[in-house]
């Protein structure tokens, strides 16, 4: 399934462009950009659409092997533990360093003993620390996420995948509703509760590896995205940014509803077309390290724009096109940072592996599940994945 890293890759690169977007017309969530580049202001959906592709790259080993992860539980915290860990804490440091070195002198930022402590133990979801990455409020969000995984698979193996479905969004809903009824609960939604339906759904959109939809179903499956995807273009367009980014709850769902759908499609063998696009030699490359992008990009184009771009003193839009002209030189460093401290871990099992990997310069790449996760049998989040 090539054509799941080239989904990483386009949502990594849609992450950047966000960003860079975010530089040059910083009154989010309002556009003060050109209306053609309105588009850009929505990078938060390709961390949903990271979250799915999570649960659809980890879900496959279990929907063969009848909803049962194939060597456990702790035998997959461990994996994803070592999959996702050590390249997450050296962006950390990266970051931190880069706050407290370089751009935080020009932007007023800082970090501190409890930065480190709250996001080294991935604990950023539940308790306020100052943010070294602005990014890494979803790692932390997945990572919560794959501790209630083997419970989907147990409530599916014993009554069925629509109760295992239904009874998480069930809970999802339960939660977002909890948190809108006051100061009290209102924390809830730090948790963003969405993103563990999205991830339930990427499992459902799985079933699609060991039984394929028949004809009909595709036909239906293939109106249904089209039509969400006509609903969430339709919704940013009419009601506008700030009302999408104040009801990201209902707009991740959709969102997320349709690339499960696409996923299920894909895997079936149909949307030839898109198949072809995201198996491409370009994307699938950006797919390698797209955990990697989405760690460090952050830092490193904060850095173009705060001692490159911002001091040349140009209009927004000139700003956005010069800025966005070093994002090549971004992803140049994604990659250093990939070889160095993430395709170490896709391959060696210990830190023994690893050290003699990096003694013989052998630094073989396995594609990631999604933005922060496992490769088949046992994938990656991106997401995952």
């Amino acid at each position: 399934m090539g054509w799941l890293d080239g989904v990483r890759g386009v949502a990594a690169l849609f992450v950047v462009l966000h960003h860079t977007w975010l530089a040059a017309f910083p009154h989010y969530p309002y556009n003060r950009g050109p209306w053609w580049l309105g588009w850009a202001l929505y990078g938060h959906f390709a961390v949903a659409v990271f979250i799915v592709v999570s649960g659809f790259s980890l879900g496959m080993a279990p929907v063969r092997h009848g909803d049962r992860l194939p060597r456990g539980a702790g035998t997959f915290l461990r994996r994803r533990a070592w999959r996702i860990l050590p390249p997450y804490w050296a962006a950390l440091a990266l970051s931190m360093v880069v706050v407290a070195l370089v751009t935080g002198p020009r932007t007023g930022a800082t970090v501190n003993a409890r930065s480190l402590v709250v996001f080294g133990l991935l604990a950023q979801d539940v308790v306020g620390a100052p943010a070294p990455n602005g990014v890494f409020w979803s790692i932390a969000l997945e990572w919560h996420i794959y501790f209630l995984f083997p419970l989907v698979l147990l409530v599916s193996r014993r009554f069925g995948t629509r109760w295992a479905v239904g009874g998480s969004l069930a809970a999802v809903l339960t939660v977002y509703l909890l948190s809108q009824t006051g100061p009290t609960l209102a924390k809830l939604d730090r948790l963003l509760p969405q993103f563990f339906g999205l991830f339930v759904l990427g499992v459902l959109a799985a079933k699609a590896t060991v039984a394929p939809p028949s004809p009909a179903l595709r036909r239906l499956l293939t109106a249904a995205l089209g039509g969400l995807s006509v609903v969430v273009v339709g919704l940013c367009v009419v009601e506008g940014s700030a009302w999408v980014v104040d009801q990201f709850f209902w707009m991740d769902l959709l969102v997320g509803a349709a690339t499960a759908v696409l996923l299920g499609l894909l895997a079936a063998g149909s949307a030839v077309p898109a198949r072809a696009v995201l198996g491409s030699r370009p994307l699938l490359f950006l797919g390698l390290f797209s955990y990697s992008i989405y760690l460090v990009h952050a830092p490193l184009l904060e850095t173009g724009w705060l001692y490159g771009i911002r001091p040349l003193g140009l209009s927004p839009l000139a700003s956005y096109w010069a800025l966005l002209g070093t994002v090549p030189i971004v992803l140049t460093g994604c990659y250093l940072f990939f070889r160095v401290f993430e395709a170490p871990f896709l391959t060696a099992r210990s830190w023994a592996d690893v050290g003699r990997m990096l003694r013989r310069g052998r630094r073989r790449a396995e594609p990631a599940a999604g933005m922060p996760v496992a490769v088949p049998p046992e994938p990656a989040i991106v997401p995952a994945e």
